[in-house]
């Protein structure tokens, strides 16, 4: 440690904070499935409010603490068409994949709501998107050296937030493990999230709703239907 972190008490706090960059993604989906399993049952709001703003919190602190840049989180419009390119072409295999999926177990089962969502649900991807890539994916590869392992991981960890919904966090492994693959060669956030929001559409009146179960995770999910 230099002189100048020795008498900068607030970069001496920062680097110890940031050292282990691995633990903070970590602790992030613990708490997020704390939070499902535990913590949104209660229906205390005293409780769920606070805990809920603690999660949403760890990714924005985290980007500040490691002075991430907006490029470096992927919201850029330099590499745009570059990501295009490949994200939109993965989006179309992961399309077929579900549709081909979807009309072997009953056929497409399509909602007047469906075009609205083509145009809403991106936004909740970007949101998603920001948390696997831009924290997740991000900080795990700040401690694992294979952008392959690093990839599986995060996906792995956002797999299980959605459990037990079986197919919801197969997909989701899946497609988050092509994403971070994709955010790794060209960060974007805007192509990843609409990508993440059209395939959550089309999955969503694809697939069987007994399977899907209206996306839900955690206990709810086993309450569906009654």
């Amino acid at each position: 440690m230099d002189e100048s972190q020795i008498s900068d008490p607030a970069a001496s706090l920062r680097k110890r904070l940031t050292a282990r960059p691995v633990l903070e993604p970590l602790l992030f989906v613990s708490l997020a499935v704390v939070y499902s399993w535990v913590i949104r049952g209660t229906h205390n709001d005293w409780l769920r409010i606070p805990f809920l703003v603690v999660i949403v919190l760890i990714p924005f602190a985290s980007n500040i603490l490691h002075r991430d840049r907006l490029r470096d989180l992927g919201l850029r419009f330099d590499n745009l068409r570059a990501s295009a390119r490949e994200v939109g072409l993965a989006t179309l295999i992961g399309a077929a994949l579900i549709l081909a999926v979807g009309m072997v177990t009953g056929g497409p089962h399509f909602h007047d709501r469906m075009v609205q969502s083509f145009f809403v649900y991106p936004f909740w991807g970007l949101i998603q998107q920001y948390a696997m890539q831009s924290f997740t994916y991000r900080r795990l590869r700040g401690g694992i050296a294979q952008p392959g392992l690093a990839a599986a991981a995060a996906a792995a960890l956002f797999a299980s937030v959605h459990w037990p919904n079986w197919p919801l966090a197969l997909v989701t492994l899946v497609g988050g493990y092509v994403w971070c693959r994709l955010f790794e060669r060209h960060p974007n956030l805007i192509t990843l999230a609409l990508s993440h929001g059209w395939l959550a559409v089309l999955l969503r009146y694809s697939w069987p709703v007994d399977w899907l179960r209206n996306l839900r995770i955690g206990p709810s999910y086993w309450e569906w239907g009654l």
